[in-house]
């Protein structure tokens, strides 16, 4: 069953916006994400289906590409459709498009679902592939490859970060948004400052949770940054970022 794209319009709100009055990088993840809720609520599958089967969706990797990030109340539409899936993962693209239908951002995803007892990924149950993807291929899509650092013989940019009970999801791991928050915030100010993403591979490895003490980790060479977060010994995210 192939399914239409969703879309649905937004105001970038101020409280979502950095001190130039640019929307957050996290922010516009989480409008992107909460169209695709909406999408499957619409179709009948959304969180609170979800939650009658004690399943939840995680997602393990973002592809972004992004023109430009909006402005503080400036009109923008979020745009989602799922592609395809296989057994265990569904694949899906997200757009933000300003009021004159110019692309600002791309993004390519990976998703899972998992038992949120058992805290472990399951294969896709039919009542959710047949409603919310293009058609089943058993081919797994792989994302390039995030370049290895050798962190130990790395200048590192580092700062700490205690994980809160608002910092929590329904899925009762952190939002993924926060991560970007965490790796961003290790880079320098005036870095932040005068430079903007042009695009970023995230990939998602363990779980973070309450009270968690995790550790967020940079290097950065000219327009690259490489990101990790450690909690503890294990990792839980790493990253790539190019910048302009």
């Amino acid at each position: 069953m192939a399914i239409e794209t969703y879309a649905e319009d937004f105001v970038v709100p101020f409280y979502e916006c950095d001190p130039t009055g640019t929307l957050h990088l996290s922010a516009m993840m989480n409008h992107l994400v909460l169209a695709s809720e909406r999408q499957l609520t619409s179709l009948g599958v959304g969180p609170i289906f979800m939650g009658t089967l004690g399943l939840g969706w995680v997602t393990t990797q973002y592809e972004i590409k992004i023109t430009r990030l909006p402005k503080q109340h400036e009109h923008v539409t979020a745009e989602t459709r799922a592609t395809q899936y296989n057994k265990f993962f569904c694949y899906r693209d997200f757009w933000l498009h300003d009021d004159a239908g110019a692309e600002l951002a791309f993004v390519r995803s990976i998703w899972v679902v998992i038992d949120l007892k058992a805290r472990k990924m399951i294969r896709l149950p039919a009542e959710l592939t047949e409603k919310i993807a293009s058609g089943f291929k058993p081919e797994v899509i792989r994302f390039p490859r995030i370049e290895k650092v050798d962190w130990e013989a790395e200048t590192v940019l580092a700062k700490i970060f205690r994980v809160r009970y608002f910092d929590i999801d329904s899925n009762h791991h952190v939002n993924n948004a926060h991560y970007f928050d965490w790796m961003l915030d290790s880079l320098p100010l005036e870095f932040l400052k005068t430079h903007t993403i042009d695009s970023m591979s995230i990939k998602y490895d363990n779980e973070v949770t309450y009270g968690n003490e995790i550790s967020s980790q940079a290097t950065q060479s000219e327009l690259l940054t490489q990101h990790r977060i450690m909690n503890g010994d294990q990792l839980a995210a790493e990253a790539k970022i190019n910048w302009r």
